[in-house]
């Protein structure tokens, strides 16, 4: 077990998920900050159900949360989420590629609403977050080893194993990235979510830029126009109607 300033990581090599240990670390009376590292998942999964590719060499991390915050509030932690991968994926990447070829062009690494990371114009990474009402478990995925899409997907998967250099062990982006996660999670528990909302805007990649957002098997084509304090989507369609937005899928146009 590793103490990552007050969190603690374990890690073991294969389970159903890193969700499941957190879930049951929580019966067990775990404590806040409890994360959990499989190099392979048999059972991963992503938001709405999805199945989430989940093959050996990537970096899987579920790590168990107890928020001082109303759970109205919780939302602003997917934000947080996304910025702590993005910092990793920034970091070890560039690492990866300069040590390589210290010429060689740089990707493209921003975020799409509401968690996903891009590299590309392209998904590096996954994130889930479930509550109860008294925890939050943050599950989260960085895929390092080339992934192969599961169906169509405008923004199909890539992995660090898509650039060349030496790969990053998963212990290594867990550790980083729990590092940045605390972080993101102290700055909110003290601040609330504004400060985590301008960081996210800094790195958005479809900030008033043309995206498509599918809600509920409806498509809705305009301008994102802003980052609502609550964390909804302000889209703005070619009749000028202003869409609050608070689940979808977007599809950022040209990427």
């Amino acid at each position: 077990m590793t103490d990552i300033h007050g969190w603690t990581l374990s890690c073991r090599d294969t389970g159903t998920s890193t969700s499941d240990l957190a879930k049951a670390a929580a019966r067990a009376g775990a404590a806040t900050g409890s994360a959990f590292l499989l190099h392979e998942q048999t059972a991963g999964r992503g938001r709405q159900g999805r199945q989430w590719a989940s093959q050996r060499g990537g970096m899987y991390v579920s790590v168990l949360l107890y928020p001082s915050s109303p759970v109205a509030g919780w939302f602003a932690l997917s934000f947080a989420t996304a910025l702590a991968i993005y910092d990793v994926v920034e970091r070890h990447l560039t690492e990866q590629i300069r040590q390589h070829d210290a010429a060689a062009r740089l990707p493209v690494i921003g975020l799409k609403w509401p968690n996903d990371v891009l590299v590309d114009g392209r998904k590096v990474a996954g994130v889930l977050l479930e509550a109860d009402g008294t925890n939050l478990i943050i599950g989260s995925g960085i895929n390092i080893a080339a992934i192969a899409p599961l169906d169509h997907n405008p923004h199909p998967p890539i992995g660090f194993a898509d650039f060349p250099g030496v790969l990053p062990a998963p212990e290594a982006l867990a550790k980083n990235y729990l590092h940045r996660l605390k972080f993101y999670y102290d700055t909110w528990e003290q601040d609330g979510f504004a400060p985590l909302r301008d960081l996210w805007l800094a790195r958005a990649l479809h900030m008033k830029q043309n995206v498509t957002v599918t809600v509920a098997g409806r498509k809705v084509t305009g301008i994102c126009d802003a980052l609502a304090l609550d964390g909804g989507l302000v889209l703005l369609d070619q009749s000028g109607a202003s869409h609050h937005i608070t689940t979808g899928d977007v599809e950022l146009i040209g990427f």
